[in-house]
């Protein structure tokens, strides 16, 4: 697996705001810069999701959180823990690291490098799987597909209620997501 220098190091500084991203080999020619890391020379541009649909997916996992809190791990933990869900998803395993992120962003998900970043040195098994979506979903922004793969994984690795409730908080706020299925 190919890995950053930064992700490597834990020392990736990122300026940035709550915005969908693509990654920086992506052809943008006409959407604002949203993200510029200043190790690995990451960009990502803000596409494809407007911002108030954003901000509503952030708003529901926060009020989702607040009912139902998932565990938080530590950064080994987390390591651990996605390592075993990478396997079982048959993709590489992320790796997660600590570092400075801007105050908006609790954790960021880098696809080019496969790696997470997080701010503190504890994260939620549901910020975790929220950026897990982010790195398994063709379309990066906080759409439909994302929102639809996160409640696959939360109801895979945490628990169907945790996921029936998600569906709920994303349905409640008007956000689209496709129907759980029985399995």
């Amino acid at each position: 697996m190919a890995m950053c220098q930064a992700c490597d190091t834990g020392r990736l500084a990122i300026s940035t705001t709550k915005t969908p991203t693509v990654p920086g080999n992506a052809r943008v020619h006409n959407s604002q810069l949203a993200a510029t890391a200043s190790t690995g020379n990451f960009k990502l541009a803000q596409v494809g999701v407007t911002t108030s649909e954003t901000e509503r997916t952030y708003a529901a996992e926060d009020a989702f959180e607040l009912d139902m809190p998932t565990r938080t791990l530590s950064i080994d933990e987390a390591n651990n823990w996605l390592a075993i869900i990478a396997e079982a998803e048959g993709v590489d395993s992320p790796l997660v690291f600590k570092s400075t992120l801007s105050k908006n962003y609790d954790a960021l998900a880098l696809p080019a490098d496969w790696c997470i970043a997080v701010r503190e040195s504890r994260a939620t098994q549901l910020l975790l799987l929220h950026e897990m979506a982010h790195l398994l979903c063709a379309n990066k922004n906080h759409g439909t597909e994302f929102r639809t793969e996160l409640i696959r994984l939360v109801r895979r690795y945490i628990s169907f209620p945790h996921a029936a409730a998600l569906h709920k908080t994303f349905a409640d706020s008007n956000l689209e997501v496709v129907s759980l299925s029985a399995t």
